[in-house]
């Protein structure tokens, strides 16, 4: 028995530090990943699909969000189980219980809004589901609700599908909703579950042999490794295979530098140049060391140029400690002389030093370096 595990489409995600231009073309990705997402489950044969939570990203997406998901949505030619995670929970105020979203959806899609086991048509298999009620639940939903199941059949299969965090990777002792994953492997022992499909976490992880977060099909954040997944699941009474397939091609990735002088500022260039698919490629840098003014403008030109390429391009301020002190070609290339000279001058021994003054000295030398070399 084969099905494709998929989770955390977070649809309708605010990506507000890109421009309007990136956002859109993000929001448009993510629906297209949901083509992609059918196309994959028809061309590896799959049964069925199970979205294991946070389908969108919030209670209560915009119409127009929720459209595009229904409509892509009908391009699955198999059975589709989704689960209210916890950015969209099955709480009165959501989706799922306003407006007409379940009346909407395509007959082959189906919301998992309690733990009921569910057969899947044509299948040797059913799905359980552990959805959310709330942002905020009290107990380990996905072991609660296999805890009461008997074993299934010889022959059949049985996936449960959750959402959440499990204390072997994110131990914390004050969550009550944390997965033991020690009950979910004593209920594959046991014969409770085959296979347990897991979201919340935007990496694929293997969390045991039969437990596995499929990761986001679009990569939403920093530090997510691998990103753009989705599993394709092949179950057989002894033995599992999963099988990582790539869906999206978002990136969002970290850079650090050291600048000391013109030639590290190349290596900046060389870094933002070589990346490849730069309009879905968000880059977040983090510079340290120090420069004078003409390092610092030929680096301000190479950031201007490779914001107009990638998706985002920001500089961490809480990481950065990047020191721009003008020095005596700097003074000098200003070609300055009387009251003009002295106050660069003035501006120059201010600068030196580390208080605010200090620093609106320095934001006051580059204005005027910047400016001076438009002079025609």
């Amino acid at each position: 028995m084969r099905f494709l595990h998929s989770s955390d489409w977070q649809l309708g995600m605010a990506r507000a530090f890109m421009p309007a231009e990136s956002r859109a073309r993000y929001a448009d990705d993510q629906i297209e990943a949901i083509r992609k997402l059918a196309r994959i489950a028809s061309d590896n044969a799959c049964e069925f699909v199970v979205v294991a939570g946070d389908v969108f990203d919030s209670l209560q997406p915009d119409s127009r969000v929720i459209a595009r998901a229904v409509d892509a949505l009908t391009r699955f030619t198999v059975p589709v189980y989704l689960l209210p995670g916890n950015h969209d929970p099955d709480s009165p105020a959501a989706l799922w219980s306003v407006g007409d979203t379940l009346d909407r959806l395509a007959p082959l899609v189906s919301v998992l809004r309690d733990s009921s086991p569910v057969s899947v048509p044509g299948t040797d298999a059913e799905v359980v589901g552990a959805p959310w009620p709330s942002r905020r639940p009290d107990a380990d939903l996905v072991s609660a609700a296999l805890r009461s199941l008997d074993p299934v059949g010889h022959g059949q299969f049985r996936i449960a599908i959750g959402h959440g965090a499990v204390d072997t990777l994110s131990p914390d002792p004050l969550n009550p909703s944390l997965i033991s994953v020690a009950a979910l492997e004593s209920a594959i022992e046991e014969g409770r579950a085959s296979y347990v499909a897991l979201g919340d976490r935007h990496s694929t992880a293997e969390v045991a042999e039969r437990v596995w977060y499929s990761g986001a099909p679009v990569s939403t954040d920093y530090g997510e490794d691998p990103p753009n997944q989705a599993l394709v699941v092949e179950l057989q009474p002894e033995a599992i295979s999963v099988t990582p397939v790539e869906v999206g091609a978002w990136h969002f990735l970290r850079k650090e530098f050291d600048l000391a002088g013109d030639s590290s500022v190349g290596l900046v260039a060389s870094y933002l140049s070589g990346l490849p698919e730069k309009d879905r490629t968000v880059v977040r840098l983090a510079l340290r060391g120090s420069i004078n003014l003409s390092t610092n403008e030929r680096l301000e030109q190479v950031k201007d140029e490779a914001s107009h390429l990638l998706a985002a391009l920001t500089v961490s301020e809480g990481r950065s400690d990047l020191l721009v002190l003008p020095d005596d070609i700097d003074l000098a290339q200003l070609d300055l002389s009387g009251f003009a000279s002295a106050a660069v001058a003035e501006l120059g021994d201010l600068a030196a030093g580390l208080d605010a003054a200090a620093a609106t000295a320095r934001d006051a030398l580059m204005l005027l370096h910047r400016l001076a070399g438009r002079r025609p």
